[in-house]
């Protein structure tokens, strides 16, 4: 399979102006895979990505594939820095399965991106006070700002 590489949002749609207007922006994505995290102790920041300027946030999902032992614990956090949860506030995975964070006024705030920059995304992933493993999947769901706002 091909894959394409386009400079602006894709509309899709055949009438674009006016009243019968049917037009809208692709969601896209950006995932990243914490492989298998060993270490076992502490907090790991991975860089997920870069968000061209003015892309909306729709979603943030996270897919707890391996879960750590014991009684250990695990925390996914989402922010534009490394090691922020400005994104996302720190969710427990350690039960498996997918989950989103709680949005607050704050995170819907921030996932309204910069119109004057690229964002990037940092994803932390941490684990608790035992030695264990752990693996997960983030998942930034986005749309482009639309060239006319």
């Amino acid at each position: 399979m091909a894959f394409s590489t386009m400079s602006g949002p894709l509309r899709c749609g055949p009438i674009r102006e006016g009243a019968a207007r049917n037009t809208g922006l692709v969601v896209l994505t950006q995932s990243l895979d914490t492989g298998v995290v060993t270490n076992g102790v502490g907090n790991v920041d991975f860089a997920l990505g870069i968000l061209p300027q003015g892309s909306q946030i729709v979603d943030i999902t996270v897919d707890q594939v391996v879960v750590p032992g014991g009684s250990s614990t695990s925390t996914v956090s989402v922010g534009n820095a490394s090691g922020g949860a400005k994104l996302m506030a720190a969710i427990a995975t350690t039960a498996g399965g997918r989950f989103r964070g709680a949005t607050t006024a704050a995170t819907q705030l921030a996932w309204q991106t910069s119109t004057s920059a690229d964002t990037p995304v940092f994803v932390r992933y941490a684990v608790g006070t035992e030695a264990c493993v752990g693996r997960a999947i983030v998942t930034v769901s986005y749309v482009q700002r639309a060239p006319n706002g």
